[in-house]
């Protein structure tokens, strides 16, 4: 009798599951690649998430005392240069917005409306003072994280750099003046 139930039970279920399925026929599955990383570029970045992903450390970079935490020097500057990067954000936008500054292939920024920053003086001195510090924080943290990826040799610098620009300019709005890899200037386009 057991036995009966049980396979009735089975039967029954078996029929009211074999008119179910995960998928009905008008499900559409599409599977879009939006681009391959190499490994070289999953490490560098990766290692770049690193730098910044302790908030803790950023905050409390500047207020350790040297006999309660001893941070390599190199960390500490990288530190403090992602963190320079951030508090820059906004002017970072603002002149990429104005068009006075791009996004060079080789990972760094770059003045591109030398006329309007002759007309005016006071701009003038905000984008060169904020172009030498964002490429100066930049090569500082390019190289630290080319000193923590494993597997770099001297001749890998370069990459790094260009892994950065890359990362940069897919990041940058559409209208932004970006550089291609043949060096010549193009507003980026929306995607």
């Amino acid at each position: 009798m057991e036995k009966t139930i049980l396979f009735i039970a089975l039967l029954t279920m078996g029929m009211a599951f074999a008119g179910c399925s995960l998928l009905s026929p008008k499900a559409k599955i599409e599977i879009t690649l939006v681009g391959e990383k190499t490994s070289l570029e999953n490490q560098v970045l990766g290692n770049y998430t690193f730098i910044g992903a302790d908030p803790m450390m950023l905050v409390s970079v500047r207020a350790l005392p040297d006999d309660i935490a001893k941070i390599p020097d190199e960390k500490k500057r990288s530190l403090l240069a992602y963190q320079n990067r951030l508090y820059n954000k906004d002017d970072y936008q603002r002149f990429m917005d104005m068009k006075v500054i791009g996004e060079t292939n080789g990972g760094y920024v770059e003045i591109r409306d030398n006329q309007r920053l002759d007309e005016d003086r006071e701009l003038s001195r905000l984008v060169n003072r904020f172009i030498q510090e964002e490429n100066r924080d930049r090569l500082i943290i390019y190289t630290r994280i080319f000193h923590i990826t494993q597997g770099l040799s001297e001749n890998d610098r370069r990459k790094v750099e260009e892994i950065f620009a890359h990362k940069m300019q897919n990041e940058a709005r559409p209208g932004w003046l970006i550089q291609d890899a043949s060096g010549r200037w193009k507003e980026k386009s929306a995607q």
